[in-house]
């Protein structure tokens, strides 16, 4: 008890110190912006030109190769390019976040790793022109604040304009984990794992076109997704992001998505897609996750990798245009045991070479400063020389350009390697026509985002993911029936049935149990940083906790049972199984749906996207790298019935 209350002590003088800090960076910002402001250029006019216009983005009076729209996007790429100096160079080399409207835990977060630098210096004074979002900004916040960035770009010496990318930031609430996000005011649609359960490339592509239109209306121009990851190992805490075990069902939903967002051809009405994470995140050594240095190993112990390649390659021949390798070492896999971003064979001989890919490699967020595995004894330079030389073209999360300046000063790295990079980058800042018109209408953003239609649509796929596992007959519910609920908006189930106050009232007891979590993965090095990370991991043990088994035990003694549990994460469902009368897995979606399923307001057709081992010990004998590979797993990739 005394350990636990020094603990919370700490964390408590943590947090007070920690909004000092806040207080006193945020008084500060009036000075900075007062330097902002000293050192913007004028406005960007326009160029009247053969009845065209242009934007005069260096305000010269001149129309530039660069500023001319008619020309293509290689042809413009080298203009500008030639027309940069290195520093300009380098800054489109970092892709770190910006924080609107944080809760408390973001806060910290953002606080404790990077300050609180404004944004509008980094594009100013570091010259860096792709960020993404974190936090939980309305819609229209959104979009003037992405207009208010792109106003501070047009004003720099160039008019480079910025670059906004984001994580998932549609899914239900309760649907998620790490990196992906609920937004307020943006359409509801279930996790990746949803959509792979409703086995349709329609759904997704529905979705991602639906998804781009909103994310068009507040100035979002790249999607930090979907996962191609295959969820080959059921301990790893980010199966929920992945379209599940099957290379083909990824194949088919990763190509569905990119085409979705981006189109037949990139252009002014596209959303680039960052796939990720090359050459495949999910064969984490006893399922622990690479964001942590106790996850840092990738093994193939099936002799593997190549069928984690598979949706990778095909999302190539699909006109990708940015990819993300992921932070962990594929052990044994190539000449040396470093991360996949320092990796020069994974980036260069197998990605470039072998699949033949030419557009942008985005690292994974913090691999210089915070999750370099495999290279941890090198300086903070040496980590950036590796990683430029094995490839990587961008820095995701990262802001000091210093590094890279310095490397190419010292003729440690020429500056033809760096421009390789900056090539890359800016051809899809001009094929999205970033350069022409990189402003949104902030009045539209209400008729364009979450709109009745768009609800609809992320309803109805969040009912065709639905699977029904388990079923004696009471489901679908009578309507009449006395029901207890546990877990879920009681208020909401109230419009479908008669619902009472106890269980010794119920004729059956609805109970609804979260992604299963029994703990935190150890962080594996003492950070501050990674220890707070580790929070947001659960470790290996996919057994639901003693409390949550003997209270479906108690239920199951005193009434019929139906238990709905959220499977984005495998489950042991064993006992479970035994106990409930009506069995339903979701992957991420409303209450309201849940009810329409168990009254029978549609009939449920969704299919487990992996399988469900029967107990811990069958995953402990499974290999990490090898799909649905457990013996007599409980139910198998692909099972689910209907009414």
């Amino acid at each position: 008890m005394v350990i636990i209350l020094r603990k919370f002590l700490k964390f408590i003088r943590l947090l007070f110190l920690l909004i000092i800090l806040y207080l006193c960076l945020d008084y500060l910002n009036p000075i900075e912006r007062i330097k902002i402001k000293n050192a913007l250029y004028e406005d960007v006019k326009p160029l009247k030109i053969d009845g065209y216009s242009f934007r005069d983005l260096n305000k010269n009076n001149i129309l530039d190769v660069y500023e001319d729209h008619r020309l293509n996007s290689k042809i413009r790429t080298e203009d500008l390019l030639n027309k940069m100096t290195l520093e300009e160079k380098v800054g489109q080399m970092f892709h770190p976040p910006f924080t609107l409207n944080p809760d408390i835990w973001m806060l910290i977060y953002e606080i404790a790793i990077r300050g609180n630098q404004l944004t509008e210096s980094q594009i100013l004074f570091d010259n860096i022109s792709h960020f993404n979002l974190y936090g939980n900004p309305s819609p229209e916040t959104l979009a003037k604040e992405i207009n208010n960035f792109q106003e501070v770009a047009s004003r720099t010496r160039l008019g480079i304009p910025v670059t906004i990318s984001s994580d998932p930031i549609h899914e239900v609430p309760k649907g998620g984990g790490v990196a992906s996000f609920s937004v307020d005011g943006f359409s509801k649609w279930p996790s990746q794992l949803g959509f792979a359960a409703t086995n349709n490339p329609d759904i997704v592509k529905e979705f991602a076109e639906i998804a781009k239109e909103e994310y068009l209306a507040v100035g979002i121009r790249t999607a930090l997704h979907p996962m191609s990851d295959l969820a080959t190992e059921p301990r790893w805490a980010r199966n929920f992001g992945t379209f599940g075990s099957s290379a083909q069902i990824s194949s088919e939903m990763t190509i569905a998505y990119m085409n979705g967002f981006q189109g037949k051809k990139i252009d002014k009405n596209s959303v680039l897609t960052m796939v990720k994470h090359f050459p495949g995140g999910g064969p984490q050594k006893d399922g622990l996750d690479a964001h942590l240095f106790s996850g840092k190993d990738q093994i193939y112990p099936g002799n593997n990798f190549e069928y984690h390649l598979i949706p990778f390659k095909e999302a190539v021949k699909n006109n990708l245009k940015v990819i993300m390798p992921y932070y962990g070492i594929p052990v044994d896999q190539t000449q040396e045991n470093v991360a996949m971003a320092f990796n020069e064979y994974i980036l260069t001989d197998l990605l470039r070479e072998n699949i033949g890919f030419n557009g942008v490699i985005c690292s994974d967020w913090g691999i210089i400063t915070g999750r370099h595995w495999g290279v941890d004894d090198l300086s903070i330079e040496q980590r950036y020389e590796k990683s430029i030389q094995a490839g990587v073209d961008q820095y995701g999360g990262e802001t000091d350009t210093s590094y890279l300046i310095k490397l190419v000063k010292e003729n440690k790295i020429p500056e033809s390697r760096i421009d390789d990079s900056v090539r890359r980058i800016l051809i899809n800042k001009f094929e999205l026509g970033l350069f022409d018109n990189p402003y949104v209408d902030v009045s539209k953003v209400k008729h364009k985002v979450n709109t009745q239609k768009n609800i609809e649509a992320g309803l109805l796929a969040q009912r065709r993911s639905l699977v029904l596992l388990e079923n004696n007959g009471i489901l679908p519910l009578k309507k009449e029936s006395k029901v207890f609920i546990d877990g879920l908006n009681k208020e909401i189930g109230k419009k479908f049935g008669n619902v009472v106050n106890s269980p010794s009232e119920a004729d059956v007891i609805i109970m609804y149990i979260h992604t299963v979590f029994n703990g935190n993965q150890e962080s594996g090095i003492n950070r501050i940083f990674d220890n707070f990370l580790s929070k947001l991991f659960p470790n290996g043990d996919l057994m639901f906790e003693n409390d949550i088994n003997d209270k479906v035990d108690e239920y199951s003694k005193q009434k019929e049972l139906i238990v709905i549990v959220d499977l984005n994460r495998p489950a042991i469902l064993d006992h479970i199984k035994k106990s409930s009368s009506g069995l339903i897995g979701t992957f991420g979606v409303s209450d309201q749906i849940i009810f329409e399923g168990i009254y029978g307001s549609f009939n449920p057709t969704g299919k487990l996207p992996f399988e469900i081992p029967s107990s811990m010990e069958e995953v402990h004998n499974q290999k990490e790298d090898l799909p649905d590979d457990t013996i007599n797993p409980t139910y198998e990739f692909g099972y689910g019935i209907s009414y």
